[in-house]
């Protein structure tokens, strides 16, 4: 206890909390044990988050690819689909650095541009990728799943 100027006594924060010296609480090591238990379970939930929604990400960049490309499709000035492949390739590149090698896309326009088709013609661009080749984990959330990228527009 302690004098205070009024008179009254008070009370110390610490008050009946002292330590001796060498004497230790059973608990001590009680938190770093739940630790050490719990840690795996939420670093767990944080990377399949993260993964899952990096993985949302490189699915929209692909349906903004495969829109880019089918734009170039429908387009009356396009003859061939190489040149809807090349735009949608050139646009990943820009959006996702794992596209740099755009040899892991698989990237379908149909029908296929033999002759070019007629107008009101519906074009379909769709583009694949495996999750495994654009996850910055190991494959362990998304193995063997695969991304896809499907716009379709009419023919100009």
């Amino acid at each position: 206890m302690t004098g205070h100027p009024s008179g009254k006594q008070s009370r110390s924060i610490a008050a009946g909390r002292h330590r001796v010296p060498g004497n230790r609480s059973p608990r001590r090591g009680a938190a770093v044990v739940e630790l050490a238990f719990v840690s795996p379970f939420i670093l767990f939930l944080a990377f399949g988050a993260f993964e899952f929604f990096r993985m949302m990400m490189v699915k929209q960049a692909l349906t903004n690819a495969a829109r880019e490309g089918c734009r170039t499709a429908v387009l009356v000035t396009t003859e061939s689909h190489q040149e809807a492949a090349s735009v949608a390739r050139s646009y990943l590149r820009g959006v996702v650095t794992e596209f740099a090698d755009t040899n892991t896309l698989r990237i379908s326009i149909s029908p296929a541009f033999d002759n070019p088709p007629a107008d009101g013609t519906p074009i379909s661009t769709s583009i694949e990728v495996d999750c495994a080749d654009v996850s910055w984990l190991p494959p362990m959330f998304l193995a063997g799943a695969k991304i896809r990228g499907r716009v379709t527009m009419q023919r100009e």
